[in-house]
């Protein structure tokens, strides 16, 4: 009996089909699906996090004065065009836009269908080149002249307002696309606490961005500019990078002009956790195969006992102790190929599904454009490359005791 012939027929054994290997199967099955289903809505929860947290656009960085703190007094510098001017010449830096609040109070006044809302706000102004990419109709967002100024919202603003204020109260859920087009009223220089002379503004929403902060309803940058009755101070800059623009070369200049970037920061943060939670989830994935391979072993020395005289056979017709070794060992790297495979499908199958069925909890605006489930293609190739070695380890000691065993012995029933 020739090596191929051996292989072939651990490979066509039909006692090695599904059916009857699923005992062995399930724990492979089970410790790889739990892994992709962990790690994949860990890695999809990471990136919606870090993505609402410093802008879905990769080559922009936020910077703000760094401050220090000194027990109850808090230190910290301006941003003026001086630090404009600095930031613009730092190699890789390809544009600077400003961002600044309206030096004085405003009140915002809102309607939607049978619904009402008045509220003290933060104004904000940004240069529209900052927002122009995740505009439908950039042309819309500039300075006005005359009472009809454009606004953008910021993207968090609206998950708050959705996910927060809207599900405790009677207002409505509010889409990027029921927003765009609407109009409210302002008053600035005015507010619930501090009355004075005021003026009003009609503003028309021409878009949401998630390039803008934790910040207020926000006006092109000039008009806070050209209308402000006090000095208006920065409190953002947003760098936009060149193309193949080294990041940390960057940040390395920005430190030296005392600026800091608390949402790379603050990503980094979110990175750092969602990698030691793959690491956990890796870990217990790893466990469940640990007790899969103590199971795999067992079977597997069932297996010999029960096929002595189908060993016995073997070697009398010519098979070698490494032929017999090998048979097993390629019916046990079967089963890992298999176990791995299903693994996989089901992982994805399963964490998809949970997905979905989370986003359908979630308000529409919220969920929209969410990915939750985002299981690395790293994470799979592993799981297909490295899976099938758990049982080909565990089957190598019963492997070699039906290598070592006697034909002879076993045809003569000793």
């Amino acid at each position: 009996m020739t090596s191929a012939a051996l292989r072939k027929l651990a490979l066509n054994d039909p006692r090695e089909s599904i059916k009857k290997t699923w005992p062995l199967l399930f724990g492979l099955v089970f410790g790889i699906a739990t892994w992709v289903i962990l790690t994949g809505f860990t890695r999809g929860a990471s990136n919606f996090v870090k993505e609402r947290v410093g802008g879905s656009l990769p080559n922009r960085i936020r910077v703000s004065a760094a401050k220090s703190s000194f027990g109850p007094l808090a230190l910290g510098g301006n941003l003026n065009e001086a630090t404009v001017a600095d930031c613009k010449k730092i190699p890789g830096v390809e544009a600077v836009y400003r961002q600044a609040h309206y030096p004085g109070p405003a009140r915002m006044y809102a309607h939607f269908q049978t619904q009402n809302m008045v509220t003290d706000m933060i104004l904000d102004g940004v240069d529209p080149e900052c927002v122009a990419e995740q505009l439908p109709e950039p042309g819309q967002f500039v300075d006005s002249t005359t009472s009809q100024v454009p606004v953008v919202i910021p993207r968090i603003m609206l998950d708050v307002l959705n996910a927060g204020i809207s599900s405790h109260t009677n207002l409505p859920n509010l889409s990027e696309d029921a927003l765009i087009g609407r109009m409210f009223q302002m008053t600035v220089g005015v507010s619930s606490f501090a009355p004075g002379e005021s003026t009003n503004i009609n503003a028309t929403i021409v878009g949401v961005s998630d390039q803008l902060g934790p910040n207020g309803p926000t006006v092109p940058l000039q008009w806070i500019l050209r209308n402000a009755k006090k000095p208006v101070e920065y409190h953002t800059l947003t760098l936009k990078l060149a193309p193949g623009a080294d990041l940390d070369s960057v940040l390395r200049e920005t430190e030296k002009l005392h600026l800091a970037a608390p949402d790379l920061e603050m990503a980094r943060k979110i990175g750092q956790a969602s990698f030691f939670v793959q690491l956990l989830a890796s870990g217990f994935a790893l466990a469940i195969l640990m007790v899969a391979a103590v199971g795999i072993a067992s079977g597997f020395t069932v297996k010999v006992q029960l096929e002595q005289s189908d060993i016995g056979l073997y070697r009398s017709l010519g098979a070698s102790r490494r032929d017999i070794l090998g048979l097993f060992l390629v019916r046990a790297f079967w089963l890992g190929v298999r176990g791995a495979l299903l693994g996989v499908l089901l992982g994805l199958f399963f964490g998809q599904v949970g997905a979905t069925l989370i986003l359908s909890l979630l308000p529409k605006a919220l969920a929209k454009g969410v990915t939750l489930f985002a299981p690395s293609w790293l994470n799979l190739l592993a799981a297909l490359g490295l899976t099938p070695l758990v049982p080909v380890a565990a089957a190598w000691l019963p492997a070699q005791r039906a290598a070592a065993l006697e034909p002879g012995r076993i045809l003569r029933g000793h």
